[in-house]
Formats: C-alpha cells, structure tokens, sequence
C-alpha cells in the first residue's frame, strides 16, 4: 500500500505539472506562429514583394509592379468596354511609355496651367465608354446609373476609386498638355500633292524612263500604277494626296527639304528611301504644291500628336527616370494580366492578384 505524500512532496507534485503545462503550452504557441509564419511568408516572398518591385521611376514618382498591372488592366477592360481589340503582347511596353508620359504630363502641368477637376474624371471615363454625348446627370436615376457602373467597371479590374482617378486624372492631363501645344500649330500651311512609287529595279535606265514619262503626263497616278511594284498602287495606295510638314516626319527632309537640301520640285522623282522592312526602294514625286492650304482635321490631330511626342522625347531626357523591366518582369506582369483577364469578376481574381 502506498504511503501518502507528504505536504511538501504534493507542492512539488502541483509545481511539476505546473512547469509541464506550460511547457508544453509554449511549445504549442511556436508551432502556431511557424503554422501562421509559413505560409504568411510564402505570401510575402512570392506574392506581395513582387508587387512592389519597382517598375518605372519618374523623378520622385515611383511605379510598383502592381501599378502597372492595375494601369494594363484598366486601359484592357476600358478596350474591351468599347468593342476594340486589346493586344496584350505589345500592352506592357506601351503602358510603360504612357505612364511615364502622363507623369510628365503632370509634373509639367504648373508650367501650362493645367488643372483637372473631380467632374472632368467622370466625364472623360464615361465619355470613353460611350455612354454619354453631353455629360449631364439631370435625374437622381441619372446619377446613380453613372455610379453604379464606375462600381461595376471599378469590381471587375479590382481597383479602388482613388487608383481609377489618379489614372484618369493624368491621362487628362496628358490630353490637356497636347491641346495647349497645339496652339502653336498655323491652321494654314503648305501642303504637297504627294505620290510613292516603289520599285526593285533603280537602275539608271529605269530611272530616266520613269522621270520622262511623269514630266509629260498630266496624270502622275497613272504612272504611279504602271510602275509601282506595291501590289496596293492599283488601288490608290500610292497616292498620298495632298499632306504638310510633320505628317510624315521621316520624309519631310526628302519631301519639304531642309538646311541640308533643297525643296523636292513638282514631277521630279525624289532620292531614293530605302524601306528595309519590305526590301524596296520607294521614290515621291510632288504633282502640285499649295503655299498656303488649311491643315484637315485629319492632319492637325497628327500632327498635334507629333508634337506631343517631341514634347515627351525632350522632357525625358530632362526628367530623372529608370526603368526596371527585364525578362523576368515582362514574363511576371504579362501573366499577372492574363490571370486577372480570365477571372475578370469572379472572387478567385481577389485571391490570385491581391
């Protein structure tokens, strides 16, 4: 028969079982941490750090990875929303332009003074899908249809308000910047009834026969059509029609002439520009010239364009900005894109892209 513990034996008995509940208590307190840690640290190596990597740097601005999947997906849904096809092949390079564009837009909107309002934000993104001709919400239905499909567009890219109008703002003041450039552009300007012709053959004989035949017709198409290799000449493709400076700024030196050379004249054939893209040799001749013609508005909104580009190309080699894309980021946001473009409103996407 046992003998019965003594006092001190049954306080030491307590202590010990004391020490061995919490013992084993924090051992059950690190197993949980290293259950939370793993796959919490998981998440963070290999799904929130790459999203903060940053993408473009523009002075102190920076673009994280996710911004550009954010800015894709916008500009893929808003496509999408008006019926036009979005090539996402060549969307990161272009996205990546128009980011650091709009950023320098909007750094040099105090230069211009150009602002964007709340109102503007609104109407350019509604405008954009087509919705409305004139932005006027006179009916309390009126308004909340306009809101509730900013929500819908807004859950199906995963996007809050103040993302959406951060892009848009910038985007406007992209838009806004080209307008005031514009102003500098004359309404009135000479223009040159321009023709192509493309050819394999520029031998000297070949040359002259051509050159005698345009200055004695009357009618330099039909020339154009008789030699132009372009399978496209027959119908009218190498006829330009009449254009000004700065629509074709590859050729204005060849066409409009420069400090180096002469104006082109009317029914002489040009030097000749090497199209190395299709193999070809292709020579312009200049039927009539109109020293003082208003632009179209075809050719004004090129040209604005143009202009807006140079503006862009000077400013960045002003402005401090870094690009950080590589293979491995290219191959990481194209498929960040598309897995957010397969699940455009189903929850999975929140999961997969958060």
């Amino acid at each position: 028969m046992n003998e019965p513990l003594s006092r001190k034996e049954i306080v030491n008995s307590i202590k010990e079982k004391k020490k061995l509940k919490s013992k084993l208590l924090i051992i059950l307190i690190i197993i949980s941490i290293v259950i939370f840690l793993v796959p919490t640290t998981s998440y963070l190596i290999n799904v929130w750090v790459p999203y903060q990597k940053t993408a473009l740097k523009v002075e102190e601005k920076e673009f994280t990875r996710k911004d550009l999947v954010d800015f894709i997906r916008f500009n893929q849904r808003l496509s999408e929303e008006q019926g036009n096809q979005f090539d996402l092949g060549s969307s990161l390079f272009q996205s990546l332009q128009l980011l650091a564009e709009n950023e320098i837009a909007y750094l040099s909107a105090t230069e211009y003074g150009l602002t964007v309002d709340d109102w503007e934000i609104d109407e350019a993104f509604y405008l954009k899908l087509g919705f409305y001709n004139n932005f006027e919400l006179e009916t309390m239905e009126d308004e909340e249809a306009f809101n509730e499909k900013k929500i819908q567009f807004l859950n199906q890219i995963q996007m809050n308000e103040g993302k959406f109008k951060e892009i848009v703002r910038k985007s406007l003041f992209r838009e806004k910047l080209r307008r005031e450039l514009s102003r500098e552009i004359p309404a009135l300007q000479e223009h040159k009834y321009v023709y192509e012709i493309a050819l394999e053959d520029i031998s000297l004989s070949n040359i002259n026969k051509i050159q005698k035949e345009i200055t004695s017709t009357n009618n330099i198409g039909d020339v154009v059509k008789k030699y132009s290799i372009d399978p496209n000449s027959l119908r009218g493709a190498g006829d330009f029609g009449w254009i000004p400076k700065g629509i074709m700024p590859e050729l204005d030196s060849l066409i409009f002439g420069n400090d180096q050379s002469a104006n082109l004249e009317p029914k002489k054939l040009s030097e000749p520009y090497i199209d190395q893209e299709n193999s070809v040799f292709k020579f312009y001749v200049i039927s009539d010239v109109k020293k003082s013609h208003e632009l179209s508005e075809e050719n004004f909104e090129q040209i604005s364009n143009n202009v807006l580009t140079n503006f862009f190309n000077e400013r960045s080699r002003l402005v401090d900005m870094q690009y950080g894309l590589d293979n491995e980021t290219f191959n990481w946001i194209n498929e960040k894109v598309q897995v957010a473009s397969l699940f455009n409103d189903n929850d999975l996407a929140n999961d997969i892209i958060k």
